[in-house]
């Protein structure tokens, strides 16, 4: 009687997981919005939850409109693909990447290019803006091993930083603008003082067995999330650079991530041609959707309500819950 006992107790803690389980679980549906030409390998949603912009192999930058979907206009001018954009804080201007290894910062509204910056001796791959109220400082990384800082006021480059031994692939901004993060092919994380003074990297962080391929910074700037070429997803506690967790998130590389406002949500995108959702508190995986083709690029919308995915058919597919709102009205610095 004690084992049958025992058997029933233990079925009933293991229907209670699994309800617990069932009730996190997030369902979306999924539509495409539009085309690109090629492979979509860049999106970034404005600040507002208004606007996103998309960039592609097909050297264009496509600007959409939130909750909506609908194409509001392309940006030309690029001479070969563009790796990345990056709204400023104020969503008036978007920052772009290329591999002619020209940054370019776009007025939003007319879609007429403000700067062409140059100074980058190998393709760009990464382009933030900085976050800070009012700053027009832009951090880009390249194929040749650097991470410039630049003044997109003026046009010019205001700071290089060299400590990646190979190609470097993203970069990006804390919320707070103290620190910048950029990763590499040479498996490293490398953190940044925003101080203009400063040229050597403040940590390097060290775990991933592949090439690193995405860095970003949680809203609240006590996260960093990385991801790598055979889908390894890492959580380090900042500015002291601990390891938090570390997830074999995909089968495939993992090009981009996107955290929510609560700063415990994630979602990833990966070429296993999957969307996946997390739990950073408890590494719990609350949506996988596989979306038929290869996922580039991704980003969400404040509540995560909203996911914008680049994919290598050259769509941009929205994956979009259930009486979701496109997100509050200001994510607090993205």
């Amino acid at each position: 009687m004690q084992m049958l006992r025992s058997g029933v107790s233990m079925l009933v803690v293991l229907a209670a997981c699994a309800v617990s389980t069932w009730a996190q679980q997030r369902s979306y549906t999924a539509s495409t919005i539009g085309k690109h030409a090629d492979e979509v390998l860049g999106v970034f949603v404005n600040d507002a939850n208004t606007m996103v912009a998309t960039c592609s192999l097909d050297e264009t930058i496509k600007l959409w409109s939130l909750p909506d979907g609908k194409e509001l206009r392309t940006l030309t001018g690029h001479t070969a693909q563009v790796n990345n954009v990056s709204f400023s804080g104020d969503d008036k201007q978007l920052a772009s990447a290329s591999s002619d290894r020209t940054i370019r910062v776009w007025d939003v509204q007319t879609g007429k290019v403000l700067q062409t910056m140059r100074g980058h001796t190998a393709d760009v791959i990464g382009v933030y803006y900085s976050p800070v109220e009012g700053s027009q400082l832009i951090a880009s990384t390249s194929f040749d091993k650097t991470v410039k800082i630049w003044d997109a006021n003026l046009g010019v480059e205001a700071k290089t930083l060299r400590g990646h031994t190979m190609q470097t692939n993203n970069v990006a901004y804390s919320y707070d603008g103290k620190f910048i993060a950029s990763c590499s092919d040479d498996r490293t994380v490398m953190i940044w003082s925003t101080d203009l003074t400063k040229k050597d990297p403040i940590m390097t962080l060290t775990g991933h067995t592949a090439p690193v391929l995405t860095a970003l910074y949680s809203f609240d700037s006590k996260y960093l999330a990385t991801a790598d070429e055979r889908g390894v997803v890492k959580i380090w506690s900042m500015p002291s650079g601990e390891l938090v967790r570390s997830m074999n998130a995909h089968t495939d590389l993992v090009q981009d991530v996107a955290f929510a406002e609560d700063n415990k949500t994630l979602v990833t995108g990966s070429l296993d041609k999957s969307v996946k959702m997390w739990d950073l508190t408890t590494g719990q995986n609350v949506m996988t959707q596989n979306v038929g083709t290869e996922v580039w690029s991704l980003d969400v919308t404040s509540n995560a309500g909203i996911i914008i995915l680049g994919c290598a058919d050259g769509s941009v597919r929205v994956l979009k819950e259930a009486g979701s709102e496109a997100g509050r009205t200001n994510r607090g610095g993205r």
